[in-house]
């Protein structure tokens, strides 16, 4: 991950990219965003940044869309970054590269769907799509911990379903997917002991077994107590249980929110990929 997050748009238009630079600008002012006409400047960009996203057209004045795309694979700092093709007449003659990580093409996007379709995919993709709230199932029994973390989320905007036992939360995401079609939270944080027969460990195994929700359908973030000296966290059973990633209690409110907000990037790139 660039230390700057950094959007690289390659088109030949100079009314898409001012087009495509305010608008992301203005809903993600974080973004470093650089704008190229052609493949020259394009290729003195990536050999200088690392870039998150890459869009390019086709046909540019001085080289073919796809070639370009073969001279920014070989870059030591680009090599694995996500590179959207925009296109009205859709190629598929590139759909995999000389590199062992990654497709030399990560998505294409239909030109003929508007600048506004492509903002909307680069925002979810980077998860900086301020239009859409985070929105999170949080289940813990502790009405300490519940207090200190419902907290945290209230005051940063952040929408969430509370529940104290494993069963009521299960029921809740069979409703929402049978509503929605799929499942709409974003992340599920919950405690390692819960009330009731289950407990975190066998919440989530639930979830990736019965409802059929990966890593990516819906990324989790288990709490957990600090280990004692004379103990050892157990990754073993927090990874193996189908668990995204580990937050120690007391919850710290820096922590948390940096960890929600990765875990949202993930469910969110994928959405987008697969939308």
């Amino acid at each position: 991950m660039p230390a700057k997050r950094r959007l690289l748009i390659i088109d030949s238009s100079d009314a898409t990219r001012t087009i495509l630079f305010k608008e992301i600008s203005d809903k993600a002012p974080d973004l470093d965003i650089i704008a190229c006409s052609n493949g020259r400047e394009a290729m003195t960009a990536v050999r200088r940044f690392e870039f998150e996203v890459i869009t390019t057209g086709i046909n540019l004045p001085d080289t073919d869309g796809y070639k370009l795309i073969d001279e920014i694979r070989k870059t030591p700092r680009n090599k694995d970054t996500a590179i959207f093709v925009v296109s009205g007449d859709i190629d598929t003659r590139v759909t995999g590269t000389n590199s062992d990580d990654n497709e030399a093409v990560t998505a294409y996007i239909d030109k003929a769907e508007g600048h506004k379709s492509l903002v909307n995919f680069i925002l979810n993709f980077l998860g900086s799509n301020n239009d859409q709230p985070i929105k999170i199932l949080y289940v813990d029994k502790s009405a300490t911990s519940t207090a200190i973390t419902t907290t945290i989320l209230q005051k940063n905007g952040v929408e969430y379903r509370h529940f104290k036992e494993a069963p009521e939360a299960l029921e809740f995401l069979k409703n929402d997917i049978k509503e929605h079609g799929s499942c709409s939270m974003d992340v599920m944080v919950t405690d390692l002991n819960l009330s009731g027969n289950m407990h975190g460990f066998e919440l989530i195994q639930a979830i990736r077994n019965e409802l059929e929700l990966d890593y990516l359908a819906l990324p989790v973030l288990l709490m957990t107590i600090e280990p004692g000296e004379d103990e050892r966290t157990d990754f073993t059973g927090i990874f193996g249980a189908g668990t995204n990633d580990f937050l120690t209690l007391p919850v710290n409110e820096s922590d948390l929110l940096a960890r929600l907000h990765t875990l949202v990037n993930i469910k969110r790139q994928s959405e987008a990929l697969n939308s």
